[in-house]
């Protein structure tokens, strides 16, 4: 595999791993928030879980699948930042809180960034992990 691959999935991996932690140290002060099923702190630690997760997989596993679920998580985690700053999200139908955050502060303009940089490298990989595995689905006939 080349330097440029494993940069790419080094910067990804590390990318949600950043956004994990920040998350993990805001779910206290949003377990506040809360809705009949679940309360934003957990959104915030499933968040965190599924992006630790998806990290991991992507040292191992290294495959085209892994990176697009790289990009789509960190894709939804930008989208619902932008999203609640901008409108209150009403997810009281669904048994979650309403979301609605229009303040930036340092976490969470870290936490766009780097799920922004997430999102870039990810949809980057996709296409390179598919290149080095054309040819071993090649060699395989």
């Amino acid at each position: 595999m080349s330097a440029a691959r494993w940069i790419l999935i080094a910067l990804t991996s590390a990318a949600l791993v950043v956004n994990s932690g920040l998350h993990l140290q805001l779910a206290g002060p949003f377990d506040a928030i809360t809705g009949t099923l679940i309360g934003q702190g957990w959104l915030f630690r499933i968040q965190a879980i599924v992006n630790i997760a998806v990290a991991v997989l992507l040292l191992v596993v290294r495959r085209p699948w892994v990176a697009a679920a790289a990009a789509v998580a960190a894709a939804g985690g930008l989208a619902l930042i932008l999203i609640t700053v901008a409108v209150p999200l009403d997810l009281t139908a669904l048994g979650l809180p309403v979301l609605f955050e229009p303040l930036w502060y340092a976490q969470k303009t870290i936490a766009a960034i780097v799920q922004g940089l997430a999102v870039l490298t990810g949809a980057v990989l996709i296409g390179a992990l598919r290149r080095t595995a054309a040819p071993e689905a090649r060699r395989k006939l």
